[in-house]
Formats: structure tokens, C-alpha cells, sequence
């Protein structure tokens, strides 16, 4: 596992006061989500020269579900690397 330095822990910092929800919400469901969406729905335009309006809806479920389940691994795996360095932080001041 990778340890989180001074420059990462001071950039989660700022990005936990949000909360974990608006987190998930923001980088998870939306950002993740809506992107993914589009490239592929921008594949499926160029290749085939088509749009299907249920495939968008499904697509957006799919990935914006698979976008919520990484950003919360995510959450959590930065807060334990961010108590990690607290913890050697706080052992070795």
C-alpha cells in the first residue's frame, strides 16, 4: 500500500471536509458516471452512426452505479492511508 505524503494529505484534507456523501455524489455518480456515458455514447455515434435514447438511460444507471461503487472504495481507502499518516505524523513529532 502506498503511504500518503505531506502534499496528498493536505489535498484530502480539503476534499473530506465536503463529506463523504457530496464526495460520492461529485467524483462517484456524476463525474464518473456522466463521462464514461458520454465516451461511450460518442463511440457508439461515430461507429455506427446511431443514438438510442434507452441506451443513453441505461448506460447512465450502469455507470453512474459502477462511478458510486469506486468512489466509496476510493473514500475509504484514502481515509485509511490518511490516518496511517497521522498516525506516523503524530509518532514521529
Amino acid at each position: 500500500m502506498n503511504e500518503m505524503n505531506e502534499q496528498q494529505a493536505t489535498q484530502w484534507r480539503k476534499r473530506r471536509t465536503m463529506g463523504k456523501g457530496k464526495y460520492v455524489m461529485y467524483f462517484g455518480i456524476l463525474t464518473w458516471g456522466i463521462a464514461v456515458t458520454a465516451i461511450i455514447t460518442g463511440m457508439e455515434w461515430l461507429t455506427q452512426h446511431t443514438f438510442q435514447m434507452s441506451w443513453l438511460y441505461i448506460r447512465l444507471i450502469v455507470f453512474a452505479s459502477i462511478g458510486f461503487f469506486i468512489s466509496v472504495l476510493r473514500w475509504e481507502a484514502r481515509e485509511r492511508k490518511f490516518k496511517s499518516y497521522l498516525t506516523k505524523k503524530g509518532a514521529s513529532e
